[in-house]
C-alpha cells in the first residue's frame, strides 16, 4: 500500500531498531529499562537525523540482521536463536509497499554482524553484496543514498578480549569494509547523493580518548548476548 506522507521520508535498512521485539513475538529485548523495545535507553539516531532533517521516520530495522541471510544468516534473541530480515529483504519490503520520491533519504547502514556470526567472511565480501542492495535502491528510484561503517570488532564492549576475536581475519575485516563502503559511495556518486557516514573514525577517538567523551569504563557491555564464535 502506497504510503502517503507529505514529508520526504527518512527509509532505514539496518541491524538496529525494535525489529527484533516484533520478530520475537514480543519477547525480545525482553529487559524494561530498554527505550521503545530497541537495544538503547532512548531515542537513537536514525530519530535524531529524521528530526534534524524534518523528514518522515521510516525505520525498518531489525537487531542482528546481516546484508544478506544467503550469505550470513541474521539473528537476534537471548541466545541468538531467532532468524531476522536482511537488509536485502528489508529492501524488498519496502519497494513491495512504496517507491522512492525525489526526496527520499536512504540509509543502508549493515555489515557488521557477518563477522560477528561468521568470522571467516572478509569485507570484500559483505561489500559485495551491499553493493547489490545499494544497486536495487538505485534501480527502483533511489537517489539520495548513505552508508555508514562501523567500530572496530575486536573493541566491541560484548568482543572485547574474546578469543574468537583476535584473529587477523576480524582485525582486518572492518578496514576492508571500510574501503569496499568508499568505493561503492564514490561509484554512485556519478549518479545519485552519495555519502558514508564514517562511524569507524568517530569510535577509534573515543577508544583513545574515553574521558573527552565522558566515558568511563569504554569496555563494559550493556548488552551481552554476543554471539560465540567456535
Amino acid at each position: 500500500m502506497k504510503t502517503e506522507i507529505s514529508l520526504p521520508l527518512a527509509i532505514f535498512f539496518s541491524d538496529n531498531g525494535n525489529g527484533s521485539w516484533v520478530v520475537s513475538n514480543a519477547t525480545w529485548p525482553s529487559d524494561p529499562s530498554y527505550f521503545a523495545h530497541s537495544f538503547s535507553d532512548g531515542p537513537v539516531w536514525n530519530e535524531h537525523v529524521a528530526n534534524a532533517l524534518h523528514l518522515e521516520l521510516v525505520n525498518i530495522a531489525t537487531g542482528g540482521a546481516t546484508t544478506n541471510n544467503g550469505f550470513v544468516q541474521g539473528r537476534t534473541g537471548p541466545e541468538s536463536e531467532i532468524p531476522v530480515p536482511s537488509t536485502a529483504e528489508q529492501i524488498a519490503s519496502f519497494l513491495s509497499w512504496d517507491v522512492p520520491r525525489p526526496g527520499d533519504v536512504f540509509v543502508h547502514w549493515s555489515g557488521v554482524n557477518e563477522i560477528l556470526f561468521n568470522p571467516n567472511v572478509t569485507g570484500s565480501q559483505t561489500t559485495s553484496w551491499i553493493n547489490e542492495n545499494i544497486e536495487t535502491l538505485y534501480r527502483a528510484g533511489a537517489r539520495n543514498i548513505v552508508l555508514g561503517n562501523y567500530n572496530d570488532i575486536e573493541t566491541f564492549p560484548g568482543t572485547y578480549n574474546a578469543s574468537g576475536y583476535q584473529s587477523d581475519n576480524v582485525k582486518s575485516y572492518m578496514d576492508d569494509l571500510s574501503i569496499g563502503l568508499r568505493n561503492i559511495v564514490g561509484a554512485y556518486s556519478a549518479y545519485a547523493n552519495t555519502a558514508l557516514v564514517e562511524a569507524q573514525t568517530l569510535f577509534r577517538n573515543i577508544a583513545a580518548n574515553p574521558e573527552e567523551y565522558g566515558i568511563d569504563e569504554k569496555y563494559n557491555a550493556t548488552y551481552s548476548s554476543i554471539p560465540t564464535i567456535q
